[in-house]
């Protein structure tokens, strides 16, 4: 796509949206962003936001920020923890469609054969996950297990998280006993089912929560799940699409001295499955069978104190553990191989604290400083026929990574109407190779990553944004010491770091009182453009595994647009994406297509019962460069009921039924190695005691 058609088609696409959202507010009186409105709290874009530094509303976050909170999460009855995240703007599921196949695409960036792609930080409680292995996917979990999601798109994320999230961070945070405890209550149990029509699955779950005294809060979480290959559009059976695991959660949290400011917890969670399956989970190339056993384990101990409500210190720091294994049997395509065994096992520490400031009576500040260690084991045993055991293949090279980090962030707020958000972190990488690796030669680098991020209110219901931001990803072990089997000396030993310059900017509308009173209208508009230089990908036959390839560009716009009244709500969500390989002008093979999602819906409130239906629509994505498949654009239908009632014998009841796909229409997602899934009806059925 040409240059100047793309910035008009953006430009069109923002300012449409603007003035549609002007129009709309022009004969209503303006109020206050989220004051005075019952509605505002139902919205997406109203929520607060707890990964983006102080704690503030997503629409005043100079960037582009989603957050799914519990209702969310429970209304999409997901399957995979990619079903989560596919109506997100700019934000996509990439390889294929299993538990074990699935990678994330954010803006553009990421690919199934990458597998977890480390332009994307992942992370559960604090925790980073990384795993990567040759046509798999990038996280084992369990939706069930989680209360809130939240989506940071784009580079300036890195300096909280680390160096390397060209693309964004994606956080999911754990359920707490304190989610099921209501008021005086000791004790609390949830027990949820749930069937899916077209794969004939099925879904259970148990909750535990106790409070054995005021100082102590725990919660044990039971989960299991077995679903077959479902069919897609046309009837044709989609292999492999099953999903089979079990996992569970222990979490605790003392209060010392009974401040709820002041605590010490832990969680521990365990993720496992063990089944005969394609061997190819990404791109679902090829039907040769292999057993996987996947053991994915993640604990944290935490520690938090805001030294009673001290203006100085406010401080945050935890200790983790986390091993990614899969264990993989019957391997007849790889002679001579009877096991094997991919493992990322890593040990994280991180101390944070904030200290809050005031001048005047117009000035508000923030100061976040904090340093980050982790340090990561990647390992890959194989047994032959003979029970030798030889560390690691060519193309999965064992090794072990540290990594150092420090950051300071600052966020400057003038009378509520602008906030400034300086940042910068430092990143030192150290590579060693494994056992097997013919070189000993390790690979150090260093990265700074500084941002400027501010927002401006021209009005209670107008403000702009923007922001710079500056990010450099450092190579990981796979892209320095992988090699081919024929060619022992072909390593990428001198890899560049990938380098990100990002610039965005965007515009926030919020209107109360619109068309009822208490009715509420959001809207987020954002552009980003992403110059990327040294980008990494594989190299040709005679040349190192892994090379530089000079610039590319990411740029694009997202729209997030809410209403919600006593009763009716609406939401939509549209992103448009564009890459580019500016040496060769190709388009980049990893864009997915311009997507519109839209959710329409009603609050029965005296029945306690919502309704509602979601279309996802995407356009033909034909932009792709050499070796690319084009895929076609589709609308596909889904329907929803939920009830959940308040009083008499029912309460605590929550009864969620929906019909994805209605029509039955064959469609592909154009980052998925598969087709979607056809017709299928979903039932589940919750109940806390």
């Amino acid at each position: 796509m040409g240059r100047s058609m793309w910035w008009s088609r953006a430009a069109l696409l923002a300012g449409t949206s603007c003035l549609l959202m002007a129009g709309t507010a022009q004969a209503q009186e303006a109020h206050p962003k989220g004051e005075g409105s019952t509605a505002a709290a139902q919205l997406s874009l109203g929520r607060i936001v707890v990964s983006a530094g102080a704690e503030k509303v997503a629409i005043n976050t100079p960037q582009a920020v989603t957050a799914l909170d519990q209702e969310d999460i429970d209304q999409t009855q997901a399957t995979t923890m990619g079903d989560l995240l596919e109506a997100i703007p700019g934000v996509s599921v990439v390889g294929g469609v299993s538990a074990l196949g699935q990678g994330f695409n954010i803006r553009g960036m990421g690919t199934g054969i990458a597998d977890s792609d480390s332009r994307i930080l992942t992370q559960i409680d604090g925790v980073t996950k990384f795993y990567e292995q040759y046509r798999m996917g990038a996280l084992f979990s369990e939706p069930e297990l989680y209360k809130r999601v939240e989506v940071l798109r784009g580079p300036a994320s890195s300096t909280l998280y680390g160096a390397g999230a060209l693309a964004g961070v994606v956080n999911f945070t754990t359920k707490d006993a304190s989610d099921f405890l209501k008021g005086d209550d000791r004790f609390a149990v949830r027990l949820k089912g749930g069937f899916e029509s077209n794969s004939e699955g099925l879904s259970g779950s148990a909750i535990l929560a106790a409070k054995p005294s005021e100082n102590l809060d725990l919660l044990a979480v039971v989960t299991a799940r077995d679903a077959d290959h479902y069919k897609s559009g046309d009837g044709v059976t989609v292999n492999p699409s099953n999903v089979k695991s079990n996992s569970y959660l222990l979490k605790g949290r003392y209060y010392v001295g009974g401040d709820k400011q002041h605590s010490i917890w832990a969680s521990y969670q365990n993720w496992r499955s063990d089944s005969t399956q394609m061997y190819d989970q990404a791109e679902a190339f090829g039907t040769t069978p292999v057993r996987r056993k996947v053991d994915d384990i993640t604990a944290v101990v935490g520690y938090e104190n805001d030294f009673g409500g001290s203006k100085l210190f406010n401080l945050e720091a935890q200790g983790s553990y986390a091993n990614s294994k899969v264990e993989q049997r019957e391997t007849t395509f790889l002679p001579g191989v009877t096991y094997s065994e991919f493992s990322y096992e890593t040990w994280q520490g991180r101390i944070q604290n904030t200290s809050r400031f005031s001048w005047g009576e117009d000035w508000a500040g923030f100061l976040f400083v904090g340093v980050q260690a982790n340090r990561q084991e990647r390992r890959n045993p194989r047994v032959n026929a003979a029970g030798v055991t030889n560390p690691g293949a060519a193309t999965h090279p064992e090794g072990d990574m540290d990594k150092y980090g420090v950051y300071a962030q600052a966020e400057l707020v003038w009378s509520d109407k602008l906030t400034i958000i300086p940042g910068v972190r430092i990143d030192k990488t150290k590579l060693k190779p494994g056992a097997g690796v013919t070189t000993r030669r390790s690979v150090e680098d260093t990265a700074a990553s500084p941002k400027l991020a501010v927002l401006y209110s021209l009005s209670d219901n107008f403000a702009v944004f923007g922001s710079v931001a500056r990010t450099v990803r450092m190579p990981v072990l796979d892209e320095i010491y992988s090699r081919t089997s024929a060619v022992t000396s072909n390593f990428s030993l001198n890899l560049k770091p990938e380098e990100s310059d990002n610039i965005e900017g965007g515009v926030t509308l919020s209107f109360d009182g619109v068309i009822a009173q208490g009715d509420a209208v959001r809207v987020k508009v954002t552009a980003f453009r992403n110059d990327v230089s040294n980008l990494i990908t594989r190299g040709t036959a005679n040349s190192p595994y892994f090379v530089n390839v000079g610039e590319s560009r990411f740029e694009g716009v997202e729209v997030e647009a809410e209403y919600a009244s006593r009763g009716l709500f609406a939401r939509a969500g549209l992103s448009v994406i564009d890459g580019e390989n500016k040496i060769t002008g190709n388009p980049l093979n990893t864009i997915p297509a311009d997507e519109l999602d839209v959710t329409l819906g009603y609050r029965f409130t005296d029945l306690n019962l919502s309704a509602g239906w979601r279309g996802e629509f995407a356009a033909d994505q034909k932009d792709i460069g050499p070796g690319g498949k084009r895929t076609g654009g589709y609308g596909v239908h889904n329907l929803f009921v939920t009830w959940t009632p308040q009083d008499g014998a029912l309460s605590g009841l929550e009864l969620r039924a929906g019909v994805d796909n209605v029509l039955d229409k064959q469609f592909r997602r154009h980052l998925s190695a598969l087709d979607a899934e056809g017709r299928t009806f979903k039932l589940t059925l919750a109940r806390t005691f």
